[in-house]
């Protein structure tokens, strides 16, 4: 397989829902063969389902993780490092200040709690009115978002939203929410970032039961943000777990490549880099 770098994972230090350490995510990737391996845990300011606050502190996350790097063998997977922000309206100023400061690879961007502040993993009332109008809602939301907190490089899993819908699953589709993907990736290209194809959706999916392509997203979606100019596409295991690393990378390729994906980026100083697809 050829040397990626996956772009998104979590550990035990840093994230409260992880159970890896660093040395295991570092040999994970070593024994996956990868290039890199991006860390961005968790930073979901005021939420706490598991009765911890899903914050860390970044100085000692830098000064730790540039510890590891400064001892690690040359011939390692490189190590980036990154951050994941859990977005609500009320924390884009922090959000702001938190990219401002600390010199990050990557910034994931994510929006894991829609509506204001309803959790999308355990509130289940975002789903009242169906599945089709809590996609739209989350697809506008990340808008929103993105428009509040500029300077990220990756929006990260579009598609979580459907990972937790209670009833059949049911993924999202390009064809009933085409205005609102096309408002996503307007954002996305006219700004530079990059549209992450993470893989715990589809292992979500056939965890569930779902088979071959009915487990991976729509390819019209990946086909219009190729046809609208998109460039940048990052692949991600959104690792948590010793041995999570690269999940499913091999038909994650497969599936880029039947899109028309000919390269993958992942980021350096947050500038963008690229990996032609072979």
């Amino acid at each position: 397989m050829m040397k990626l770098v996956d772009c998104h994972s979590h550990t035990v230090h840093y994230s409260t829902d992880a159970a890896q350490t660093v040395a295991e995510l570092i040999q994970d990737a070593r024994d996956h063969n990868l290039a890199g391996i991006c860390l961005t845990d968790h930073y979901d300011k005021d939420v706490n389902y598991t009765g911890i606050e899903h914050i860390f502190d970044l100085p000692e996350y830098f000064s730790h993780l540039n510890q590891v790097r400064a001892v690690a063998d040359p011939l390692d997977p490189q190590l980036y490092i990154g951050i994941e922000l859990g977005w609500m309206p009320h924390l884009t100023r922090l959000f702001n200040e938190i990219i401002a400061t600390w010199p990050f690879d990557s910034v994931i961007l994510s929006l894991h709690n829609m509506d204001g502040d309803k959790d999308i993993f355990v509130d289940r009332s975002v789903y009242d009115q169906g599945p089709l109008a809590a996609y739209s809602r989350a697809l506008t939301q990340m808008v929103d978002m993105m428009s509040c907190c500029p300077d990220f490089t990756i929006l990260g899993h579009y598609d979580y939203v459907s990972r937790y819908f209670p009833g059949k699953t049911t993924r999202m589709d390009y064809a009933p929410l085409a205005k609102e993907f096309d408002a996503l990736f307007e954002h996305l290209i006219g700004h530079g970032k990059a549209l992450e194809l993470n893989t715990r959706t589809a292992l979500k999916f056939k965890n569930q039961g779902l088979a071959g392509a009915k487990a991976w997203p729509d390819p019209v979606i990946f086909k219009r943000y190729l046809e609208m100019g998109g460039q940048y596409i990052s692949l991600s295991s959104d690792s948590h777990q010793s041995g999570q690393a690269a999940t499913l990378f091999p038909e994650a390729l497969d599936f880029l490549k039947s899109v028309g994906v000919r390269q993958l980026t992942h980021f350096n100083n947050k500038k963008p880099v690229l990996t032609p697809v072979i």
